[in-house]
């Protein structure tokens, strides 16, 4: 009680601020004394701070990520669109009716393309054939390949009879289709004196068919010893004769059978006659073109068993390089073949090039169509589409019904390929479709348009493929030329030396130099062979 009393009277002589200044001093001395008798944290020590990190992908993955394809187009105003027919024959579908509303590329009607489709099928199991086939010289050595000799040479001997027998197939097919279906509507139709008993408007189409006749006899005349079992030296040349044949009797039949459509009826030639006309040579078209892809399929699978034998019986340090050409431009061919199948597919199938209204619809489910036959016509006051124009090159990687982004924000589809080069651009047009209402865009207006490739794009990379493309930042110029880098077990970077095409926008074609599996540097700039790097895995 006595040393409380007196504590309350020593500090009732101070007054209360000195007291609290007092207690903060002894408070920040204490904290102070901890703060500087802490032990040091540790400091970065790091020694990667001077290594580029970089990042690695699989060219495959770098390719299908670039198959979008960048271009520049016109918008342009169209109020109605006719679409007529690319083909002719029979209608098997027709989803839309008169007064409908579609968009652009909607499918509106289809015609029967059974046989088209089939060959799509068989060109593109000839074209996997054919990847296969320079797989196996490009990856695999002869002296370590497990085929052997006599396995070879038994499969090249089964690939000429399949070959002989497709051979023997096409003259059937075309001479049931010329000599039976199309010789009814000819007088003397093996004879210098042949003409088509048709009554036809255009002279100059009756012209051209009856010289087309007169060509066919001398054909068929030279590819009947075609049939014939003869050496497999001249499979090469028999094969070229006899597609050169079959193109020329499919294109004889579709001249023919414009001239059944535009002949008007008649007491000699009555309507259901026509139809029967217009039906036969229908199906005999048919026929030949699925002849034509058989023919095809077998030749493609006769020049694998070809290379396969060459493969086998060359030493393991020669020849390959010959081989790997030969199967290089047979997958050339093979993917050729493929497009021009799928072209003809296409054609097959009546879309929508604008949105719109349909206020003519002339056809019914299983009507019979001649080609150049107005099918559909769609209109629209506000309609607009892009107009635009590629490299032939790159013509051939598109597909009608692609999808497009127009501007960055807009969707759209492709609706139309042009068939040939415009003599004056030197190049192909595409015509690209709005997928609805497009109020920003004015007729007239250049806009930004990319074209997303299909799934075939992706699906035909390889390692010959002209259609594998880099991102331009992946290729690093060198003193030696184009490279490419990867990096090696220590971290290093490796230079790879490739073969550059065109360039497309930010991307180019490479033509040789790497393989879809290869890993290499995502962005080669400010890099050089031997440096060190962290991949990074993010």
């Amino acid at each position: 009680m006595f040393q409380s009393t007196n504590l309350r009277t020593f500090f009732s002589r101070f007054p209360r601020r000195y007291i609290i200044g007092v207690i903060a001093l002894i408070i920040l001395g204490v904290v102070g004394t901890h703060w500087f008798l802490k032990p040091a944290s540790p400091t970065n020590t790091s020694l990667d701070s001077g290594i580029s990190h970089i990042n690695v992908a699989s060219v495959s993955a770098l390719s299908s990520a670039t198959s979008s394809l960048p271009v520049i187009g016109t918008v342009t105003s169209l109020n109605q669109a006719t679409v007529l027919s690319q083909t002719s024959g029979e209608i098997v579908a027709l989803p839309s009716t008169l007064g409908d509303s579609v968009s652009a590329g909607e499918v509106i009607a289809e015609f029967a393309n059974s046989s088209q489709r089939a060959a799509v099928l068989q060109a593109n199991g000839a074209y996997e054939a054919a990847q296969a086939g320079l797989a196996n010289v490009q990856e695999t050595s002869v002296k370590g390949s497990t085929i052997s000799v006599g396995q070879a040479s038994q499969g090249i001997q089964n690939a000429q009879n399949a070959l002989q027998n497709a051979l023997q197939n096409m003259y059937a097919v075309q001479d049931d289709a010329v000599h039976t279906k199309a010789d009814q509507l000819f007088l003397n139709p093996r004879t210098p004196t042949v003409q088509i008993i048709l009554t036809v408007p255009d002279y100059q189409l009756v012209l051209l068919i009856r010289q087309e006749r007169l060509t066919l006899q001398r054909t068929f005349q030279n590819i009947l010893s075609y049939t014939k079992d003869t050496p497999g030296s001249t499979f090469d040349a028999r094969s070229a004769s006899m597609i050169t044949a079959a193109h020329s009797v499919i294109q004889f039949l579709n001249h023919l059978t414009t001239a059944v459509s535009e002949t008007p009826p008649s007491t000699k030639a009555p309507s259901p006659v026509l139809v029967g006309y217009a039906s036969s040579l229908s199906g005999a078209r048919s026929e030949v073109i699925a002849g034509l892809s058989g023919l095809i399929a077998a030749k493609s699978a006769y020049d694998n068993a070809r290379t396969g034998v060459q493969a086998a019986t060359n030493s393991a340090g020669s020849g390959i390089t010959n081989n790997i050409a030969l199967a290089q431009a047979r997958v050339k061919q093979a993917r050729g073949f493929y497009n021009a199948a799928q072209a003809n597919l296409n054609k097959t199938i009546i879309r929508s090039p604008i949105n719109g209204t349909i206020v003519s619809l002339p056809i019914t489910r299983g009507d019979y169509v001649p080609m150049f036959s107005p099918v559909v016509i769609v209109s629209n006051p506000h309609a607009l589409y892009i107009k635009t124009s590629v490299t032939s090159a790159n013509a051939q990687t598109l597909e009608i019904g692609d999808r497009t982004l127009i501007n960055n924000s807009l969707q759209g589809v492709v609706t139309f390929i042009a068939p040939a080069l415009d003599p004056l651009t030197h190049k192909i047009e595409v015509k690209i479709g709005i997928a609805g209402a497009a109020p920003m865009l004015t007729d007239g207006e250049t806009v930004t348009v990319l074209i997303i490739r299909g799934i075939s794009h992706s699906a035909r990379v390889n390692a010959s493929d002209p259609n594998i493309s880099l991102p331009i930042k992946a290729i690093k110029m060198t003193p030696d030329g184009a490279a490419v880098f990867s990096v090696n077990a220590s971290s290093t970077i490796v230079t790879h030396t490739v073969k550059l095409g065109n360039i497309i926008g930010g991307t180019v074609i490479i033509l040789s130099g790497v393989t879809p599996n290869m890993r290499i540097v995502t962005d080669a700039r400010g890099l050089s062979n031997g440096q060190a790097v962290i991949v990074d895995t993010n």
